[in-house]
């Protein structure tokens, strides 16, 4: 075990905030004019928006929609030449990549990162990006959590600055990082409608401050995680792309990335632990998309000025990368998506249980624990070590289901389909009565957790699986696998999954035990 005896600074390699005297032009973020004490607003960065446009950046200042709360949530499409959707941005050779901040009011670095990379981009030190990627800016999603000011120490008390800050949750306290299936906020329904069904991008890069382990790195990320995810956006994100970032932040910022995670006992040692292979969350759901989805979490008890500095070259090195493998980004997600309507004619299929796997032994870097030193929370670590750990950062499935050739949903479902039409799922209305071969999942247990959890009240079944035939009515709905978005199909439909509309009491069906489950698994659709 090796001892690491760098104060935390020179370890994690960050620098000052931006200094303002080599920009004299502006704008300045909040974070920039008060020498990072102090974060931005919802006012202050609509102003600075504002100022970019009237220096003649190349951008479209609109609104994603209107937050619980009832603020609008600004967003800033930079594209030169302009284009008006993802469509247009794919026929002129162009990648796009979605920047999306602050989800958590009390983590606010990603935002100050991002108006800054925004403005770099505007006056011309981007120029790779201008040529190749169109992207797509929201630098405060929860408004409702930024705008919720408290005591930082009070909001985030293992976070080192700015002081106030916000909330997590937004003004329903719903969690928006656990609502990308479900949709009930209307921040997640107007990223449905503006950002999935207007862009579609091919990069989401999704920035966070973690408060976890108490580690030696300046900032940990993770590609999109799930068992089932297409195999070629899983390489291209986790053994092209990411390890590309965290070699140039090393040798040129010697800035220290890990893969995202927590340090637990396992056995006789330790195991470093990633997060969920749900697609509630913002980068899961980008992969269960056919996208690349990627996560930023910077270290809460670094420096405010330190977290900024860490995001702002993380996030920019990504979008570098794109921008310098653009026709391969473009390829890749454009292949995955016809690969996906192949998965029932293939034979697949996709999980409904999951479990970490192991990547091998590594040494990560953890406090070191020396009797009668105290550190605060909000504090980093005085000295690290190097310590042993078997890396679990990615998942495999320990329980599947084929996929199907479609899934029937009951008229009486309003929501569910109105849920399906958000997520852009292709389906049919059934104009009469139909004959389907069906597997019925016949309810053997379920089991209503007590208390709601991000306002709902989870379920959970069991059951068989029967083979049998189905007369669907006229008004039943029929989705068809055969479709790029098989996998959100899947997890919204298929009666066990983890993650859908049994999941989340969405269905109106009582799921009384005896009973068969409302949604149908079609297994041939007779062509």
């Amino acid at each position: 075990m090796r001892i690491v005896c760098l104060s935390l600074v020179l370890l994690v390699g960050c620098g000052p905030v931006r200094n303002l005297t080599s920009q004299p032009e502006g704008p300045w973020t909040r974070a920039e004019s008060s020498d990072a004490s102090q974060t931005s607003s919802l006012v202050d960065v609509k102003q600075f928006i504002a100022e970019l446009k009237s220096q003649g950046a190349p951008i479209t200042i609109s609104t994603l929609g209107t937050s619980a709360g009832g603020l609008e949530i600004p967003m800033v499409v930079l594209a030169d030449p302009p284009c008006s959707d993802g469509a247009e941005a794919r026929a002129s050779g162009r990648a796009v990549v979605y920047i999306q901040a602050n989800i958590h009011g009390g983590e606010v670095e990603g935002k100050e990162a991002a108006q800054v990379l925004l403005r770099e981009a505007c006056q011309g030190e981007r120029p790779s990006w201008m040529k190749n990627l169109v992207t797509v800016w929201v630098p405060i999603y929860n408004v409702d959590g930024n705008e919720a000011l408290g005591p930082g120490l009070r909001q985030r008390g293992h976070q080192d600055g700015p002081d106030p800050i916000g909330r997590r949750t937004n003004d329903d306290r719903l969690d928006l990082n656990r609502d990308c299936l479900k949709a009930d906020s209307p921040e997640m329904r107007s990223v449905l409608e503006k950002i999935w069904k207007v862009w579609d991008p091919h990069v989401v890069l999704d920035l966070h401050t973690t408060n976890g382990t108490r580690h030696g790195y300046s900032l940990t990320y993770s590609p999109s995680l799930g068992a089932d995810i297409d195999e070629e956006i899983q390489h291209w994100s986790k053994q092209v792309l990411l390890p590309d970032v965290q070699d140039k932040l090393r040798e040129k910022h010697g800035i220290l990335t890990f893969d995202y995670g927590n340090s637990s006992s396992r056995g006789a040692g330790r195991s470093w632990s990633s997060f969920s292979a749900l697609p509630r969350y913002v980068s899961n759901h980008a992969g269960e998309r056919n996208r690349i989805g990627i996560l930023s979490e910077a270290t809460s008890f670094l420096p405010f000025a330190h977290r900024i500095e860490a995001t702002y070259l993380f996030t920019g090195t990504v979008i570098d990368h794109v921008a310098d493998h653009v026709e391969d980004v473009m390829r890749i997600c454009a292949a995955a998506d016809r690969r996906s309507a192949r998965l029932h004619h293939d034979g697949a299929s996709l999980g409904i249980a999951f479990e970490t796997r192991s990547r091998g032994t590594e040494s990560l870097l953890l406090e070191k624990k020396v009797e009668g030193r105290n550190t605060p929370a909000h504090k980093g670590p005085q000295e690290v070590e190097s310590i042993p750990h078997d890396v679990r950062v990615d998942f495999v499935a320990t329980e599947s289901v084929q996929v199907p050739a479609g899934w029937i949903v009951p008229a009486e479902e309003s929501s569910l389909i109105e849920l399906l039409g958000r997520h852009q799922i292709d389906m049919k209305v059934l104009s009469g009565s139909e004959l389907f071969n069906v597997e019925t999942l016949w309810i053997s247990r379920s089991d209503l957790a007590r208390r709601p959890y991000q306002n709902r009240r989870n379920r959970t079944i069991n059951g068989e699986l029967v083979e049998e035939n189905h007369v669907a009515r006229a008004g039943d709905v029929l989705v068809p696998s055969g479709q790029s978005q098989v996998r959100i199909a899947f997890w919204l439909l298929d009666p066990r999954s983890p993650d859908g509309a049994t999941t989340w009491s969405i269905l109106e069906d009582p799921h009384r035990p005896g009973t068969a489950h409302p949604i149908r698994r079609v297994t041939s659709l007779g062509l």
